[in-house]
């Protein structure tokens, strides 16, 4: 199941601009704002940059002048992207489903399913092998 409430508004193209901490073009597009909820946040749509990648994840976007982490969310939650995640397979603490975690930096990944961020740590076995421990 894939939440898709927050997809790109009909209609709406991405942009090719410049990203300096990247130096190099990027996609951006304006996200669907939030549609339900009891939450008092704004109607309109929020940039997602289609290009996030791993060192957006630290520091501060130029382009938006947010938290690198949010615009990782936002791409996560947006869907225009999903092969721009690297995933690791877990339970979500959160709807507790087994799913493709889509890892946003070394500590945290959004369950495609419920679009909750969790918290991972991996732990190693003996064998070579490990797993993926989450929490909310």
């Amino acid at each position: 199941m894939t939440n898709d409430r927050k997809t790109a508004p009909e209609g709406a193209k991405p942009e090719n601009v410049y990203c300096p901490s990247c130096r190099h073009p990027v996609r951006i597009t304006v996200g669907r704002g939030h549609r339900d909820g009891h939450a008092n946040l704004p109607d309109a749509g929020e940039v997602v940059c289609m290009d996030f990648g791993g060192a957006c994840g630290e520091g501060t976007c130029p382009l938006t002048g947010r938290p690198g982490m949010v615009m990782g969310v936002r791409l996560a939650k947006s869907h225009l992207n999903d092969a721009a995640f690297q995933t690791i397979h877990g339970e979500c603490a959160s709807c507790h489903a087994m799913v493709a975690l889509e890892m946003l930096d070394r500590d945290h990944a959004i369950c495609p399913e419920c679009e909750t961020t969790n918290r991972y740590v991996f732990v190693d076995f003996e064998d070579g092998s490990a797993v993926a421990i989450t929490e909310v």
